[in-house]
């Protein structure tokens, strides 16, 4: 029979690990969306038909490809458009490239200012990493059943 404080050190030493072990990759993403004609085009979808899911940390780089454009927050009706990210006056100059990195989670429209009457919107969803706490409960219910069988 395991005493009670061997199989709390044991028990200890698990969620230590599991921990480590479970805690989520430091990563970022860059993502590039061309700009072209009147629209946003990334992996064979346009404007808002693209659906660009990022993780906190990520990065969207716009690169002009021709055209006369700009890229700001928000869509167009927004009273705050423009607050969390804007690319500066409208440029024709191909190979511009304006990059904005998404931290909190949210879902993040976008725009043209030239051409939002034509439709030239879109937007990114950014989604939260999986939360190690939720990793370490359920690593923690398993370390606790298998501790009362130390007993």
């Amino acid at each position: 029979m395991i005493s009670a404080r061997v199989c709390g050190r044991a028990c200890a030493a698990g969620l230590l690990a599991l921990s480590l072990w479970s805690a989520p990759p430091v990563r970022a993403d860059t993502v590039e969306i061309d700009v072209v004609g009147t629209s946003f085009y990334y992996g064979g979808m346009m404007n808002m038909n693209i659906e660009l899911i990022l993780h906190p940390g990520d990065t969207v780089r716009w690169r002009w490809l021709n055209g006369y454009h700009n890229v700001v927050s928000g869509f167009p009706e927004d009273p705050n458009a423009g607050q969390m990210f804007y690319s500066g006056p409208p440029t024709s100059a191909p190979g511009t490239v304006f990059e904005y990195t998404f931290n909190d989670p949210g879902y993040f429209g976008y725009h043209c200012h030239p051409h939002e009457g034509v439709g030239m919107i879109s937007a990114v969803t950014v989604a939260p990493e999986p939360s190690t706490l939720a990793l370490l409960l359920v690593g923690g219910l398993a370390l606790v059943r298998r501790r009362r069988h130390c007993r």
